[in-house]
């Protein structure tokens, strides 16, 4: 009995998940991207005006092979790994790119924001003498099975059955 180990090339559709949801209503949009329409949009033209100048002040930038998706999905995965956190694998397979793909455009869309926003990192705050320093969290309790509980319970918030 021999075994067959071929590899099956993986098809990958580019979708265009920003022209199915940019129509919906303003509070549905907001619901599921984050941030309204008109901020997307803004968000959209700061990082295609950063890539512009970036390309004319480089022209090596010009090279090499374009993006499969466009820029408009490029933000919009962007916003779906910050508001639910899900795997690379995930957003790969939902925006028809590969999962290093969809890592490596996250992180790009970060780092342009993060320039062109002038947002602050994280040495500011080490650097700063804060007598106080707030932060917002909120705790989700993890949905576990009703019956065999006791596999699953940790013995905080003693919250088992």
């Amino acid at each position: 009995m021999t075994r067959n180990n071929t590899f099956t090339k993986q098809t990958y559709y580019h979708l265009a998940i920003f022209e199915k949801i940019k129509d919906l209503p303003k509070d549905e949009f907001k619901r599921t991207i984050g941030i309204s329409l008109s901020n997307f949009l803004l968000l959209v033209q700061l990082v295609t005006s950063f890539i512009e100048k970036e390309k004319q002040e480089d022209p090596m930038k010009k090279r090499g092979l374009k993006s499969k998706i466009t820029l408009y999905n490029q933000v919009l995965l962007f916003f779906y790994y910050l508001r639910d956190y899900p795997t690379f694998l995930k957003l790969g397979q939902q925006f028809g790119i590969r999962e290093s793909s969809a890592n490596k455009n996250f992180h790009r869309i970060l780092d342009i924001l993060v320039q062109t926003l002038k947002l602050p990192n994280r040495k500011i705050f080490l650097d700063q003498n804060f007598e106080e320093l707030l932060i917002d969290v909120t705790e989700q309790p993890i949905e576990r099975p009703i019956k065999n509980q006791k596999k699953y319970y940790s013995g905080k918030k003693k919250t088992h059955r």
